[in-house]
């Protein structure tokens, strides 16, 4: 059945890292322009700013800045590419420098290098990092995919991945059992093939289970499944045109359950198909028009932005009846992208806005919140300052009710403290010197020695991670903690 949260998947971030080609040449050029209207806007300071270039993955979100440093939030079950399997609820430095493009998938992404080289990280579990192996080891560290140079665009699908070099070559690789590949076959390829019977091709996009093309002509072509998973009919082994006829310049892929592709015409119209031999969806691979939407200049299968700037969602309900409304509140974007259930929108002034679904921070608003239904300009991760030294945190600190909480283990080792969870009790149990502070998470209990201490703070659990209170076990183990409201930071001054 066709409904928004089917439709909301990892597309959107390959069609955006396709348009995006396009897109980042007019953000590049345009004069910086105040974000968004009617949208709450934090100081700067708190910001993730200077973004050129954005992409998302089933449950994670992806950033890229001029000077080629990326950007990372929400995790899922992979890697974000930070050294951990851990989500991150605000941005987080990735482990990798000159990034030129990102492409989010389902348990993996790719990145694409200044220098053309393609680097992967994450499940591996169908061969989707290219390195030769395919192992259920999910990698945290960039690694960099076998046998490809000179590569122009990267796109990451479900469990496969495709790459279009500079000649206008695809190169496919993963997981191929509903004809991913786009190689006549359904079997897994570990490092890159080529895909045959393509023309020049401009852009690409992976989806869940299937592959989009657009040629140099203007053409769409397609290949992988055109039925739901399980079954053994309708998957397309090799490139196959579209129905119908018309220039194109911009292409997407569903990625969350393969229903849909999109593509925007020469004109600025948007036509979309489904992938499925269904009756209810009707004729598979039959462009259709997506009406009153026209000057678009990037999209996503169920949303786009406009010349204008302005941003549009639409569902498809019954007897396939097209409903496009406009997401309010927003102005000056230049491209979207999406997760699985997720929005994701680049303005002109290098600023981000999201909204969706939360349950692995995937919307970078540092928030427990599970859903974020209003956009929402995404945030910088809290600095924490050990001694003047900025510490690297896999999963950055949290404001809870107005204070900050941290990780269990990661800042405490660094000031001497030895930290541990007593699973019996349910506490956390820290101890430096002579000191023993214990915080139990059931009772709400702070003691300090074996002496209670009235604290309403308490530690959390967030997605299997213990988070504690910074403040309240830094200075009960003799540290000093203070907030850089300036810096957007909490120092910690602790004679370890």
């Amino acid at each position: 059945m066709f409904k928004q949260g089917l439709m909301s998947k990892v597309q959107v971030s390959r069609i955006c890292r396709v348009v995006v080609g396009t897109v980042l040449c007019l953000t590049i050029v345009s004069p910086l322009v105040a974000a968004a209207d009617n949208v709450n806007s934090p100081e700067e300071k708190k910001l993730l700013s200077g973004i050129t270039q954005l992409d998302a993955g089933d449950r994670s979100a992806y950033a890229v800045t001029a000077d080629g440093t990326a950007w990372a939030w929400g995790g899922g079950y992979g890697s974000i590419g930070n050294g951990a399997t851990t989500p991150a609820y605000t941005p987080v430095k990735m482990h990798i420098d000159h990034v030129k493009q990102i492409s989010g998938g389902y348990r993996h992404n790719l990145m694409l290098k200044d220098d053309g080289t393609v680097w992967a990280v994450g499940g591996n579990e169908h061969g989707q990092l290219g390195i030769g192996t395919q192992s259920s080891k999910i990698l945290v560290e960039p690694v960099q995919v076998q046998g490809l140079t000179d590569v122009k665009a990267v796109s990451a699908g479900g469990t496969f991945s495709l790459a279009l070099l500079k000649d206008g070559t695809v190169w496919a690789w993963g997981g191929n059992e509903q004809g991913e590949l786009g190689d006549d076959s359904r079997k897994n390829k570990l490092t890159p093939v080529q895909v045959k019977g393509l023309p020049t091709v401009l852009s690409i996009a992976a989806g869940s289970n299937n592959s989009v093309a657009l040629g140099n002509g203007g053409e769409v072509w397609v290949w992988g499944s055109q039925q739901p998973l399980g079954t053994q009919k309708g998957v397309i082994l090799k490139p196959t045109l579209i129905k119908g006829s018309g220039e194109y310049r911009a292409v997407d892929m569903d990625g969350a359950y393969g229903l849909y592709g999109a593509a925007l015409r020469w004109d600025g119209t948007v036509w979309i198909w489904n992938n499925y031999i269904d009756p209810y969806l009707g004729e598979a691979l039959k462009p259709v028009q997506v009406p009153g939407l026209t000057d678009v200049i990037s999209l996503t299968t169920d949303s786009a932005v406009k010349a204008d700037g302005t941003v549009w969602q639409w569902t498809v309900g019954d007897k396939n009846k097209i409903n496009v409304t406009q997401s309010k509140g927003i102005q000056n974007a230049v491209s979207i992208t999406k997760g699985s259930r997720n929005h994701y929108v680049l303005l002109k002034d290098g600023h981000v806005l999201a909204w969706g679904a939360n349950e692995f921070g995937q919307t970078g608003l540092g928030v427990r919140e599970i859903e974020v239904s209003t956009p929402q300009l995404v945030k910088k991760s809290i600095q924490v300052l050990l001694n003047g030294n900025e510490m690297e945190l896999t999963m950055p600190p949290l404001l809870i009710n107005n204070s900050t909480y941290v990780p269990l283990r990661g800042v405490f080792e660094q000031m001497g403290v030895n930290v541990r969870w007593d699973v019996p009790s349910r506490a956390v149990v820290a101890v430096k010197g002579s000191t023993t502070l214990i915080l139990n998470s059931v009772t709400g209990q702070t003691t300090v020695n074996g002496k209670i201490i009235a604290t309403d703070q308490k530690p959390v659990f967030i997605n299997d991670s213990v988070y504690v209170p910074l403040r309240l076990i830094s200075e009960m183990l003799g540290a000093q903690v203070e907030w850089d409201a300036d810096a957007y930071a909490v120092r910690i001054n602790s004679n370890k």
